[in-house]
């Protein structure tokens, strides 16, 4: 008698064991018709009573649906959940984020499509999304927003640094750190360039940065590292455009040091350099110069 009882127990428990199992699996399939006809309110409702079954498709649908909703954070806790169980929904989740942070960039929403790239790493860190983020970096850069580029492109480095796109996004990369007043680090690779490619583009670029940090350590009082940096520009005589105004600041540098002679000869190829005399360099060159010729009287 006692077996029988045990056995009607276990073919209960059995029997509704699979209701239960079919009953979900008819919730699930109601919910993936709910998405597809984009009611993702309804959807939830098929499944919410799920969410705390260790069911990686629960979870990924409950995340997909509030994803869908905006609701972002429960979104990416449902995802989380989801991929802790099992991985059959990684490359799923990746191609949403990436959905997602493309659509972004289509409406110039680049700040919007970091976000998404990135909530898509930390989800999955071997997702490989250098490719996105020079794509954002250089959307910055164009937009002239500096700080943001600088933090894509970093962040694209760490990841790739030697394929085509990375080389190819070398210089603006460089030019953000200018533009971000990490000097250092920019002269540092606008010389690794120069040498590797030897291009007018790489040697104006790195000259650039020298001129920055020449009239940097000129304002800190560095005059000797100062000149170091003006005299490699006026070696190479490039840019044309800073000449006279790196001349200038040697003329400078010579006058701080108590050496006039070569303080006005510098002043003076300021002129030479400006026939019609015309600009803010010039008036000051020649400032310099009418004190000098007064001192020596």
């Amino acid at each position: 008698m006692k077996i029988k009882f045990h056995l009607l127990i276990w073919s209960s428990f059995f029997i509704l064991f699979f209701i239960n199992c079919s009953n979900k699996t008819e919730h699930i399939k109601k919910a993936r018709e709910f998405i597809k006809k984009w009611d993702y309110d309804r959807a939830l409702t098929e499944i919410i009573s799920y969410r705390r079954e260790q069911d990686a498709e629960v979870q990924y649908l409950l995340g997909y649906c509030y994803l869908k909703k905006n609701v972002f954070e429960e979104a990416a806790n449902y995802f989380k959940n989801s991929l802790a169980i099992d991985d059959l929904f990684k490359d799923s989740i990746i191609n949403i984020y990436d959905k997602l942070a493309k659509n972004a960039l289509r409406i110039n929403e680049p700040e919007r499509a970091l976000i998404f790239y990135q909530e898509a790493a930390k989800l999955v860190p071997e997702y490989e999304q250098a490719s996105n983020l020079f794509l954002i970096a250089g959307l910055n850069f164009k937009k002239g927003n500096y700080p943001a580029a600088l933090k894509a492109f970093m962040r694209a480095f760490e990841i790739d640094s030697t394929s085509e796109q990375a080389k190819k996004a070398k210089y603006n990369y460089i030019k953000t750190l200018k533009e971000c007043d990490s000097l250092e680090q920019a002269l540092h690779l606008a010389e690794e360039e120069y040498e590797k490619l030897k291009t007018a583009a790489n040697m104006l670029q790195l000259n650039e940065i020298r001129f920055e940090l020449g009239r940097k350590l000129f304002t800190e009082g560095a005059l000797d590292s100062a000149s170091l940096f003006f005299e490699q520009i006026l070696a190479m005589q490039e840019p044309k455009s800073l000449l006279d105004i790196s001349y200038f600041y040697m003329g400078e540098i010579h006058l701080k040091k108590g050496d006039q002679s070569a303080a006005l000869k510098m002043y003076k190829k300021v002129l030479r350099l400006n026939p019609y005399e015309k600009g803010e360099i010039v008036k000051k060159a020649k400032e310099r110069i009418k004190e000098l010729k007064e001192k020596n009287r």
